[in-house]
């Protein structure tokens, strides 16, 4: 089993299912939910979607009903798949991401957003497979993150994303701490799966390679809702080992993880917001 085979994908349509969907339904059959930034959603949006940004979802989700069939849309498509698997790992019958995003919606071209549809941790794992999983992404997303600080030009940015390159690695030593602590390995974290056939992958199941060609030529503004993607799929995950931890130790130290995933999402929230205003 290589690293990629511990995901398995989330629903998506594109815009047309979406439009065909919404025009053969009422609005009290679904939930249609903008995860962008509230300046994104001021700008425009689709009829009758209801804004909860992705870093809320959490906090939010007695706002949405379970039951109904739920959408999630977002500029491009990358933070709605976060979203979805936030909402689905939640217990929602049926969550899909409206790929393209609401630039499809409007008949623009997609620019072929990063599959972050693989989204899931396979069930069924052991806690020290979910450690070093755990571990091996956090190193793909500090790679990237260390890649953006070298290529770019502006202070800021280059500040930016050194300083989510360093909390990953600091993440990186909280797991290793764990799988010795409660799964009593050594180990490299490699060594622990089955096989990692010399792939480094990001949350989501993206690969670093196919990151770092996607965000040649991206401006800021789509090289942060990318990292919003990510770091969203990493907040989830460590609130699912949270609730899935057997110790008392374990469930604050996953809490913790999932606490500084979500200052992330903040973080970078905010940048966006601040680029938004630039561009008006």
């Amino acid at each position: 089993m290589g690293i990629l085979d511990y995901f398995k994908p989330v629903e998506t349509w594109d815009a047309d299912q979406v439009r065909q969907f919404l025009q053969e339904h009422k609005p009290d059959e679904y939930n249609l939910v903008d995860v962008r930034q509230p300046g994104e959603y001021e700008d425009g949006h689709l009829p009758g979607a209801q804004l909860i940004p992705v870093k809320d979802l959490e906090e939010q989700l007695e706002q949405l009903d379970p039951d109904k069939t739920t959408i999630t849309y977002c500029a491009a498509g990358v933070r709605s798949r976060a979203g979805a698997t936030v909402l689905a790992r939640a217990g929602f019958r049926q969550v899909v991401s409206m790929s393209g995003g609401i630039r499809a919606w409007e008949g623009l071209v997609a620019e072929g957003e990063p599959e972050l549809g693989a989204t899931w941790f396979a069930p069924g794992q052991t806690v020290a497979e979910h450690l070093a999983l755990a571990w091996l992404l956090e190193d793909g997303t500090r790679q990237f993150y260390a890649a953006l600080a070298a290529g770019r030009t502006d202070p800021g940015e280059v500040d930016l994303f050194r300083r989510l390159s360093a909390v990953e690695e600091q993440h990186q030593a909280t797991l290793r701490a764990l799988l010795r602590d409660l799964a009593g390995k050594a180990e490299p974290p490699a060594q622990i799966l089955e096989e990692r056939g010399g792939t480094t992958v990001l949350e989501g199941g993206i690969t670093l390679e196919q990151a770092l060609n996607w965000v040649m030529g991206k401006d800021l503004r789509r090289i942060l809702e990318l990292a919003m993607g990510l770091e969203t799929n990493a907040w989830d995950r460590y609130l699912l080992m949270q609730r899935a931890a057997d110790s008392a130790p374990s469930r604050e130290a996953f809490g913790r993880l999932a606490e500084e995933e979500k200052r992330h999402l903040g973080l970078l929230g905010a940048e966006l917001d601040r680029v938004l205003v630039r561009e008006r």
